[in-house]
């Protein structure tokens, strides 16, 4: 999976999980910081307003769609309001 933020550096990631552990360190440790802007199957959108970066994370769809998933249940992402 490759994540691409605003310092036009591409992060590599050989696997879901350290997709995962990436985006988790963006929030900083703080839950329910993280808001999703768009999702497709071929790239996850979500915004970190905590560093102030959009993070556009592009996989597999399998991986989009896990990773997704595990925001949701570990509860990264913020409620709608």
């Amino acid at each position: 999976m490759t994540i691409f933020t605003g310092d036009y550096t591409p992060y590599e990631y050989v696997n879901r999980y350290e997709t995962l552990k990436y985006v988790k360190s963006r929030a900083q440790g703080l839950k329910k910081s993280l808001r999703l802007v768009e999702k497709d199957s071929e790239h996850l959108t979500i915004r970190c307003p905590l560093s102030g970066d959009y993070l556009e994370i592009v996989g597999e769809k399998d991986d989009l769609e896990w990773l997704d998933n595990e925001l949701r249940k570990q509860n990264w992402y913020r409620p709608n309001s």
